[in-house]
């Protein structure tokens, strides 16, 4: 039986941050009602992953901030979890959390319960950034958070960092990652900042109130950023993601590795193999779907090439890239020529490298991948 993951999603929010498009909301009064929608969707859709009980290798809470939710309500959760899914071979158990969320009081609850693995919201470690992009918490919070879960016993920490925002300079960015890579963790996610429409920051550049960093900011920020992880001895391993020997983060990997994975909640993806399901970005019509025992999503069925190309963008996110030959065994002969005959502009330009097989990105094409990665899928 396959291990696949479990991602679950929780939309409530004290206050939603500038930059952010993932759906969430401040209304705590639906809690309970979601918690109860949630436990139904465990127990009526387990059947997409599996006609038994399936086995999970990894489960994510994210959000909005999971770490809103109190010990009694993620006890629940987890009894549902243990009676629809088998855990004997669950390796991995992230919360992602907001660092004003983590109080001596609230971490000592989390170790109680199963997490072994915190995502911890810093983004930056300088206060007029961090208020620029309205997060809740302060520089010294962030700092104190990861310390007093690394002094509670958790060993497997990552924090998040944004590069390009709002007035941000190069040494900036610099002193916040001097701190952070002075911190007991483990993994780090570091990305540009992405100007999403929808957002408040999105509104205030189309009003001309802010501006976006330009491309040379971004790939200076970024090439700083990979020289100082590997220098402390972390190793990248997508093109946002660096994490030192053992803690690559096993339930995102599954993502690009290919692997099933069920989402539960409102705007949660779901992906077998066969089909891609996203469920509604609502969280009252996401509860009162399931009381009405017809879940409010969007499905969309995988043919052939489908599945090919959703292959080439989650493969080529990852340094190691592919092997042709396993693609060609998935996906035919016809497809390996479409692609190898497709890379060729970039092969030769040095954007994709093709070694003992492999196929996969060079460094140059990290901040024109998505360029790359068009070029081989299948219009």
């Amino acid at each position: 039986m396959m291990e696949s993951g479990l991602y679950i999603h929780v939309p409530f929010c004290a206050s939603k941050c500038d930059y952010c498009d993932f759906y969430s909301h401040s209304d705590a009064a639906l809690r309970s009602d979601y918690i109860d929608a949630l436990l139904l969707e465990m127990q009526t859709e387990a059947a997409f992953l599996s006609a038994g009980k399936p086995m999970l290798r990894t489960i994510y809470f994210g959000g909005g901030t999971p770490s809103m939710l109190s010990e009694a309500e993620f006890e629940r959760i987890f009894e549902g979890i243990r009676c629809y899914y088998d855990l004997s071979l669950c390796e991995e158990i992230t919360l992602e959390a907001n660092p004003d969320d983590l109080t001596i009081d609230a971490i000592q609850a989390l170790r109680r319960l199963p997490f072994n693995r915190i995502s911890i919201g810093i983004q930056s470690l300088n206060d007029a950034e961090l208020r620029a992009i309205h997060r809740r918490h302060t520089a010294a919070q962030a700092l104190e958070a990861v310390h007093a879960c690394a002094a509670a016993g958790f060993q497997n920490i990552s924090v998040d960092l944004m590069y390009g925002l709002p007035e941000q300079t190069v040494e900036q960015f610099e002193e916040s990652l001097r701190q952070v890579l002075n911190l007991p963790i483990q993994h780090i996610s570091s990305y540009a900042l992405s100007w999403e429409e929808g957002s408040v920051l999105y509104a205030k550049r189309m009003k001309g109130l802010l501006k976006e960093a330009d491309d040379a900011f971004l790939e200076t920020c970024y090439h700083l950023l990979a020289s100082r992880l590997a220098e402390k001895g972390f190793e990248r391993y997508e093109l946002s993601n660096f994490a030192k020997p053992g803690f690559v983060s096993k339930h995102n990997s599954s993502y690009w590795d290919g692997r099933w994975y069920l989402g539960l909640g409102p705007s949660a993806h779901s992906y077998n193999g066969v089909e891609r399901r996203m469920n509604v970005a609502s969280t009252k019509r996401y509860i009162q779907s399931l009381r009405n025992g017809k879940p409010d999503r969007e499905v969309e069925p995988l043919d052939h090439y489908t599945r090919y190309n959703d292959y080439i963008m989650t493969r080529l996110r990852t340094m190691a890239g592919f092997d042709v030959r396993e693609m060609e065994a998935d996906f035919g002969v016809r497809l390996r020529y479409y692609c190898m005959q497709q890379a060729k502009k970039s092969l030769h330009s040095g954007l994709l490298l093709y070694e003992n097989f492999r196929l996969r990105l060079s460094d140059k094409a990290l901040f024109v991948s998505d360029s790359v990665l068009s070029d081989l899928i299948w219009a």
